[in-house]
């Protein structure tokens, strides 16, 4: 039997359960053996011709072979003389091809659906990250950059989404803490959490970020008051002006 037809139906005997019935899809025979698809088709027509195998296609999704060895018609080879100076063959006569019978005919009633269906890739394709970036919001306009900023790294941090349910949530969560919504995300931010509702807050939290009060000294940084008549000096020289004026 030549080699490709005998592997293909190896493969299916390795299939066949003890009735000799077995209904791999060619796409699993193909696997097995190493062929392509033509060429397991082309074997399955010639066992078929040659009474080696049974297949039954009545049902549409799947073909069901039934390995029937015991009716093989090996007598039908033929053998050629030996052709090695013009092509390689085993030397001796021996079997290197079949009758012209073989010759490749329209293989309709051989082909069938493959039922081995592939699961559709998960795999992240760029166009589909360019999408997600695309469609990630915006800072609002009563937010800080910076806070919105932080907001978002923190979220990504505890691989959360941001989608407009949660800020629309986190909006009502300031408004019932009696914040700003750019406040809340603030605080949000300090606690490092995941989430965060007006009721968790303590009461300093609810005052929102302390302002920072800046220093006596920056008001007088890089200024000269030299010649300056008292009562046009600012109110916190002015008065050290006058004390030492008094104590003189």
């Amino acid at each position: 039997m030549p080699p490709t037809q005998k592997a293909v139906l190896i493969s299916l005997a390795c299939n066949a359960n003890d009735a000799g019935h077995c209904w791999p899809s060619l796409t699993t025979i193909c696997e097995r053996t190493c062929f392509g698809r033509t060429a397991v088709i082309e074997a399955i027509k010639w066992l078929e011709a040659h009474g080696v195998i049974r297949a039954d296609r009545s049902d549409r999704y799947r073909t069901t072979y039934t390995v029937t060895p015991s009716q093989y018609r090996g007598h039908e080879l033929v053998r050629l003389p030996d052709q090695s100076a013009s092509r390689t063959s085993p030397s001796g006569g021996a079997l290197v091809r079949l009758p012209d019978d073989e010759v490749r005919q329209p293989d309709d009633e051989v082909r069938q659906t493959d039922t081995n269906r592939k699961e559709p890739s998960r795999t992240v394709s760029k166009s589909n990250r360019k999408e997600s970036r695309a469609t990630a919001l915006p800072c609002p306009g009563d937010v800080d950059p910076q806070t919105w900023a932080d907001w978002l790294a923190l979220r990504k941090a505890k691989k959360a989404p941001v989608t407009e349910t949660v800020l629309k949530s986190a909006r009502a969560e300031s408004v019932k803490a009696g914040m700003p919504l750019t406040d809340f995300l603030a605080v949000w931010c300090a606690r490092g959490s995941q989430g965060l509702q007006a009721d968790w807050l303590k009461p300093n939290e609810r005052a929102g970020p302390s302002p920072v009060k800046p220093s006596a000294s920056a008001n007088f940084r890089g200024k000269t008051y030299a010649g300056t008549p008292i009562h046009e000096l600012p109110p916190d020289l002015r008065a050290a002006a006058e004390r030492a004026m008094r104590d003189d």
